[in-house]
Formats: structure tokens, C-alpha cells, sequence
């Protein structure tokens, strides 16, 4: 994916951000907007952008990092008025130092976020503070104020813009997108000193009801400050920054907190589950030589997470023996936690020792049975060892609690194909490519499984796969994506 349409499409769906419905009940100006924004089009809205930021930017699937920051977004929304609409939290591979929410409880976190910030109560301040623009409706109202022209032409809007960046056309893009909403339209859309106040005092709450130092949010902007997030990261136009007057803000929040009881102020940060992710993040997902830089730099008694740490990005840049070494150090430092069991159980599965990985993966999913990445690993790894139908068992498993992950589709599909059950191979196949945006392998092997759909339960299969293909392949360009 190319930066600009990266930073495009972060620019748009935070210039664009929540648009929440409407409350009911609530009297409306006919004068005030072109269209009744209620709660079924923030639904079908909010599903569009879902599936577009899928479509179009990665995301990480490591259950321990998404389960973790999601487990952090609930945290908080507990303590925010009752919403329409249940919350479904995505972390994007990104060097982006962004969060934002999407309309109808999609909200999506970036991975350079989390790297970016030292602790889990700087990472909560900024999703607290997102939760209080959701809380406030603040979109809502401003749509009504710029009198938006449907839910076509937003969606248009961004789009447009994506497609021709993609193409390598980014002004035809934003013509597109300025056929679709102005650019007064857009500007109305950014949030205000005022609005941006009323989130940060409604945030700066929901954060320390969920337990945490009210200067975790200081310390966030502050982080943020001295990485010119609100100026635009990555080449995003500074007319699209949705969040005015950082210096302003940390100065009245500071002032607010002054006030506060010292037993709030004197909260102790809660890292663990967060240095884990942070952990995971910076050894899988950044540049291999730079992760093992970093971790080549540890303080004379490391961590275990430092450890596991370094043995993952040895192992990346392929120098096995020192990789082995650190394997068996993290795994003796953490004797009771799957993580470096199930770290130690990829990296022998890749190197095509089949006994030791599948030792060190079962007894990490005896630990932690619903890892997805792990029951996958192992799933593969015993069908490789030729126990098949336990394989075939574990994968199963995988793929219910991670059902758009593309490795783990195209890995059933080649089990299922060994096997001589084509439908289920196709259809795996299938699911893989269209997960990959390659919409001729997607058009090839649905061709393929069609016709061999002969039971119930295969033709209700290729139903799903048809449904979910129909909402992707609507942001497809095939000259862009093929």
C-alpha cells in the first residue's frame, strides 16, 4: 500500500470521524441536512468503512496484541453512556501514530501508537479521549451543521480519493472526493478548541474511572506533541488534522489535574499486559535488523519480554544458533507462560523441526487454548507430521476465532487439498485471496469451488463466501489491485 493513500485515508476518516447516529428522539431541521442520519444508515456506514480500512490496510493478528488493546477499549467503554451500538476494535499495521473511531463502534488503533507511547495509561488517555467524541455525538451535530449529502457521498468522498492514489492519480482522486462533499464541507467537519475541551474533559473522566493516572492523558499529548501527530504524520495535509490547539490542551489539563485528589495523581502504571503488546509489535512488525538493534541494546538484567524479545528478531534475521540460545533462555525465564512456548513453537516450525515445534505448541495451547496463532502453528504442524485429522481439528479452531486471517485460509486450503476435499480447499483458497485483494486468484478458485458444492452445508459455505466477496470487491479497482 502506498504511503499516500496510508495517510490519505487516516486524514479522511478522522476529518470524517464517528458520525454517529442521531439520538432518538431528538427534533430535526429540515433546513439543517439533506438526508435523516439515523441509526440503520450510521449501521450501513459504519460496515462500508469497516470493510474498506480491511480491503485496504493491514492489520495485526496476533491475538495477544488485538486482544489486548480490544480488552483496553471495553475497559474504558464501560464507563461511557450506553451507545447503539456494541464496539469492534481493530490495531492497524502502521508506523501512524493514530487512533480514531469509525461510525457505528468500530475503532481502529495503530500500531506506531502503541510503540510510541510509554505506558498503558498514556495509550488509555488516548482512546478515552476518541470515546469522549463518541459519548458527546460530536460528529452528529456537525454533520448536521455542514448539511452532508448522504451516506454515497461521504463514503464517495473517501474513495474517491483512495482510488486515485492507488492509481497514481492523487488529483483525480481528490477531484472525485470534491465532487462528493466541498471543502467547506470538510473543514466543518474538524473539530474545534471547543469540542476537542469537551472531549478531553469527558475523556480525562472515563479515564479515571477506568482506574487510571489522570496524567496519563498529559503525558500522551505530550508524547504526541513531540511527534507532530496533530500537524499530520506522513504527509497528511495539515487541513485534515482534526486536533487543534495541543499546547492549549496540555495547559488546561494540567491545570485540571492540579485540583484532583493526590490519591488519583499517585496511581501506579499497569504495564504488563501492555509491554507484552508493545513487545510483540516492535520484534514482528517492525523492520527485522532495527528490532534486533533495539533489543541488542538491553540493560545487564533484561526482562523475560527482552529476552523473548530478542530471540524473536534473531531468529527473523536468520542467525539460528544464537536464536535457539535465546529461545530456551526466554522459555527458562517464563516457565509458566505460553507466550515463549508458543514463540519457540513458530520458529522450529520454520526451520522444519516438526517434533520440537509441535512439543513446545501443545503445551502452549494447553496453557492458552484460545490463541488462534498458536492452534494454527500447531494445526499445520501436526497435519505436516502426518497427524491430519487432528491437524485438520486444531485448524478448525483457528480459523473460528481468527476468520479473516489470510495465512490461515491459504494453509487449510493446500491441508484440505492433500486430503482430496477440493470444495474445502477452493473455498479456503478462495477466502485467502480475497483477504489479499487479488481478485483474479479470488475469481479463479470461487470458479473453481462452485461446482463442487453438493451437500447443504457446502452450498449454505459458498452463500457466505459470495456475501462477504459482494461487500469487498465493491472498493475493488482492478487495474490498481490485481
Amino acid at each position: 500500500m502506498h504511503r499516500f493513500v496510508r495517510a490519505v485515508l487516516t486524514g479522511l476518516l478522522c476529518s470524517a470521524l464517528l458520525l454517529p447516529a442521531t439520538p432518538i428522539g431528538r427534533p430535526r431541521r429540515a433546513e439543517a441536512s439533506y438526508f435523516s442520519f439515523g441509526v440503520k444508515d450510521e449501521l450501513e456506514l459504519g460496515k462500508k468503512f469497516n470493510t474498506l480500512i480491511r480491503s485496504m490496510m493491514p492489520l495485526v493478528d496476533d491475538p495477544e496484541v488485538e486482544g489486548y488493546v480490544r480488552d483496553l477499549v471495553l475497559k474504558i467503554a464501560t464507563h461511557i453512556p450506553p451507545q447503539p451500538f456494541p464496539l469492534t476494535v481493530g490495531v492497524i499495521q502502521d508506523n501512524g501514530v493514530n487512533a480514531f473511531a469509525a461510525p457505528a463502534g468500530y475503532v481502529f488503533v495503530y500500531s506506531g501508537l502503541i510503540l510510541a507511547v510509554d505506558h498503558e495509561s498514556e495509550l488509555a488517555a488516548v482512546m478515552a479521549h476518541e470515546l469522549g467524541h463518541v459519548a458527546l455525538r460530536h460528529i452528529s451535530k456537525r454533520v448536521e451543521n455542514a448539511q452532508m449529502v448522504g451516506i454515497a457521498g461521504m463514503l464517495g468522498m473517501v474513495a474517491g480519493i483512495l482510488l486515485g492514489a492507488v492509481a497514481h492519480a492523487p488529483q483525480a482522486g481528490a477531484a472525485v472526493a470534491m465532487g462528493s462533499q466541498s471543502a467547506s464541507q470538510s473543514s466543518m467537519l474538524a473539530y474545534s478548541r471547543d469540542v476537542e475541551r469537551e472531549a478531553d474533559t469527558a475523556g480525562l473522566s472515563f479515564l479515571t474511572d477506568s482506574g487510571y493516572s489522570p496524567m496519563g492523558m498529559v503525558n500522551a499529548f505530550e508524547i504526541l506533541r513531540k511527534l507532530k501527530w496533530f500537524k499530520g504524520i506522513g504527509g497528511m495535509p495539515s487541513y485534515l488534522s482534526t486536533h487543534p490547539g495541543i499546547e492549549e490542551r496540555i495547559g488546561y489539563l494540567k491545570d485540571r489535574i492540579a485540583h484532583m485528589p493526590k490519591q488519583l495523581l499517585d496511581r501506579p502504571e499497569t504495564d504488563d499486559h501492555f509491554l507484552r503488546a508493545k513487545m510483540l509489535l516492535r520484534a514482528h512488525y517492525t523492520d527485522a535488523e532495527t528490532a534486533l538493534s533495539y533489543f541488542e541494546k538491553l540493560p545487564p538484567k533484561p526482562t523475560c519480554l527482552d529476552v523473548l524479545g530478542r530471540a524473536i528478531a534473531l531468529g527473523r534475521v536468520s542467525r539460528v544458533t544464537e536464536a535457539k540460545a535465546a529461545y530456551d533462555q526466554a522459555m527458562a525465564c517464563a516457565p509458566n507462560d505460553a507466550l515463549p512456548l508458543r514463540e519457540a513453537g513458530r520458529f522450529y516450525y520454520k526451520l522444519g523441526d516438526f517434533g520440537r515445534a509441535v512439543d513446545f505448541l501443545q503445551h502452549s495451547a494447553d496453557k492458552n487454548p484460545r490463541d488462534a496463532m498458536t492452534l494454527g502453528y500447531l494445526g499445520w504442524t501436526l497435519h505436516s507430521a502426518g497427524q491430519k485429522d487432528k491437524g485438520k481439528l486444531y485448524m478448525q479452531r483457528a480459523l473460528h476465532e481468527l476468520p479473516e486471517d489470510v495465512d490461515l485460509h491459504s494453509v487449510y486450503g493446500r491441508m484440505a487439498g492433500e486430503d482430496g476435499d477440493l470444495f474445502t480447499a477452493y473455498i479456503h483458497l478462495a477466502y485467502a485471496a480475497l483477504y489479499q485483494n487479488n481478485i483474479k486468484q479470488t475469481a479463479y478458485n470461487l470458479e473453481k469451488a462452485k461446482p463442487l458444492a453438493k451437500t447443504d452445508d457446502q452450498r449454505q459455505e459458498l452463500a457466505r463466501f459470495e456475501t462477504i466477496h459482494k461487500e469487498r470487491s465493491e472498493f475493488w479497482k482492478e487495474s490498481a489491485l490485481r
